[in-house]
């Protein structure tokens, strides 16, 4: 088990610079959206919602693309950067009293939140994305867009926060607000990671000791989303089994915490699951497993 708020050294070593985001999406996106005339992508959200914004996918594409640009140089890949980072400050709206946030205004049927509704998991993303333009070119509104989007992470999703809590009572950031929590395993991480970026580049103590806290949590948790044989994408009732690409996902950013934290679990834990897709009869109870979930989910 990691070590809380002693030891945050991580938080000092990284000062008010941000390295590139850790996170890889090669070969798991390939980001091939319809992009608006500013560059910005949408996403087909079927016959009835058709392109939407979605902030997600945004910060994404924009952390994806200043990724690139800090391999190759290529201007091209630092203004869809800056045109992804553009409409999140555009789009930044107050919420709740206190919290700022890029609000959804579409409902997802299978989860159910019902628009408007926020998420953690972009709250954290937008903070990674618009802190590294803002370094490379310092935005007026960035400190305070970033500081009211972490408001989210110290209210209950009840209150218009993005707080939720695992069945001991730890803490767990809801990429969906529903009602059963659907504590969506990738949302959380995510999030961690963007609470991270915040703590490191604001140099904010508390924002540090958050996380550290919810790694804890996360640890005490992390078996409730393996099967013994594959792993959960979450812990909804519907208990729907990860993809293979997600469980790829899954095994990164376990990765990425245990680098982040030296957390022994989150390594032997990544392992584990890696090996999950390598071996044919984990392979093959998945797609059994997938064939029953989607007839039980139908009916």
């Amino acid at each position: 088990m990691m070590k809380a708020a002693t030891e945050n050294k991580h938080l000092k070593a990284a000062g008010r610079r941000l390295p590139d985001y850790p996170f890889r999406w090669q070969g798991l996106e390939d980001f091939a959206y319809q992009l608006d005339e500013q560059g910005v992508p949408r996403v087909d959200m079927g016959k009835r919602l058709g392109l939407r914004y979605n902030p997600i996918t945004i910060a994404q594409y924009g952390l994806f693309n200043l990724q690139q640009f800090s391999a190759t140089q290529n201007q091209s890949c630092l203004q869809r950067a800056h045109a992804c980072a553009g409409w999140l400050i555009d789009n930044f709206k107050e919420w709740r009293p206190g919290i700022g946030a890029w609000i959804y205004d579409y409902d997802l049927n299978f989860y159910g939140p019902a628009a408007p509704w926020i998420s953690g998991m972009a709250q954290a993303q937008g903070i990674s994305l618009l802190l590294r333009v803002h370094q490379l070119n310092a935005a007026e509104r960035v400190p305070e867009i970033t500081h009211q989007a972490f408001q989210a992470f110290l209210r209950p999703t009840a209150e218009g926060g993005v707080v939720s809590h695992f069945s001991d009572g730890s803490l767990i950031f809801e990429e969906f607000p529903t009602d059963p929590p659907s504590h969506v395993l990738n949302g959380h991480i995510f999030a961690l990671l963007g609470i991270h970026d915040y703590a490191a580049y604001w140099q904010k103590e508390a924002a540090l000791e958050l996380f550290d806290v919810a790694v804890v949590g996360l640890e005490r948790n992390l078996d409730l989303y393996d099967t013994g044989c594959w792993n959960l994408y979450d812990l909804h009732p519907s208990r729907r089994l990860a993809s293979p690409m997600y469980v790829k996902v899954h095994v990164q950013l376990l990765r990425l915490l245990a680098d982040l934290t030296s957390d022994v679990l989150f390594a032997e834990t990544s392992e584990k699951w890696s090996a999950y897709l390598r071996d044919p009869i984990c392979r093959a109870r998945w797609l059994f497993g997938k064939i029953l979930e989607k007839i039980r989910l139908r009916f």
